[in-house]
């Protein structure tokens, strides 16, 4: 007989006051994926929205140093509490547990942390999710879509053509997952976006949000305030206002 993991009924329930949950995903590393989550959820906490953070990038999560956070043991009250960023931002992620340690998981290990991850955090207010995803097609998106039913995926490549090569691959998988995808991110984008736009086009997907190429965000880095009135921060914020997030 099979027995259920009994975190994946928590794991409804935890998300249960969650509005919408969007992850933020790219077919390789480079594209500014972790930036476009971060303000992202910057802009839309200016806007009024609280939004929660989820860093699941195992080997390398890196939300906490765009938003000059310091990981540390998160506080527990039937649960643990995500730490709180900025102003209506609260972010989790596996960063105050590991430190600057390496953490090696084979693949039964990286679902199992997901799992926990998902299971233990405790939202409250949030109403909308931005999942920083690792890059690729592995087990987090696997795992995801089969734990979030109503997940979405905002696809995040740059114009260049490895790039739009590989998230082409992204994109096929989404659609055999019957993951929702409402738009693609052009970022770091600095002339022509066609080849974004006409991987759109044969993927079904309706938007293309274009981020301009901000040489500002480097200095920006550790100021939510910065971040969010960044060149890439207003587009980002037009796109999540056009998405209906905002």
């Amino acid at each position: 007989m099979r027995l259920t993991d009994p975190r994946t009924a928590v794991v409804a329930k935890r998300l249960a006051g969650i509005q919408r949950v969007i992850a933020f995903s790219s077919a390789k590393g480079g594209v500014g994926k972790t930036m476009c989550t971060v303000v992202s959820a910057l802009v839309l906490a200016r806007g009024g929205r609280r939004v929660g953070i989820l860093d699941l990038d195992m080997q390398g999560a890196s939300a906490h140093l765009f938003l000059g956070t310091r990981p540390r043991l998160p506080e527990e009250k039937h649960g643990i509490l995500p730490l709180p960023v900025a102003d209506g931002v609260s972010l989790m992620s596996v960063a105050p547990f590991t430190g600057e340690r390496g953490l090696l998981l084979r693949g039964a290990e990286v679902s199992d942390a997901i799992l926990e991850l998902l299971a233990v955090t405790m939202w409250g207010p949030a109403e909308l999710l931005l999942i920083d995803m690792p890059p690729g097609m592995g087990e987090e998106i696997l795992d995801l879509s089969r734990l979030v039913p109503r997940l979405e995926a905002l696809v995040v490549s740059t114009p260049a053509v490895v790039s739009v090569s590989v998230v082409e691959r992204l994109l096929s998988v989404l659609r055999e997952l019957h993951v929702s995808v409402p738009a693609v991110i052009a970022n770091m984008v600095q002339g022509d976006t066609g080849r974004v736009r006409d991987l759109a086009r044969r993927a079904g997907v309706a938007r293309v949000v274009e981020v301009p190429h901000d040489p500002s965000i480097e200095a920006a880095i550790g100021s939510a305030d910065a971040l969010a009135s960044s060149a890439a921060g207003i587009a980002l914020e037009k796109a999540m206002a056009s998405l209906g997030y905002l």
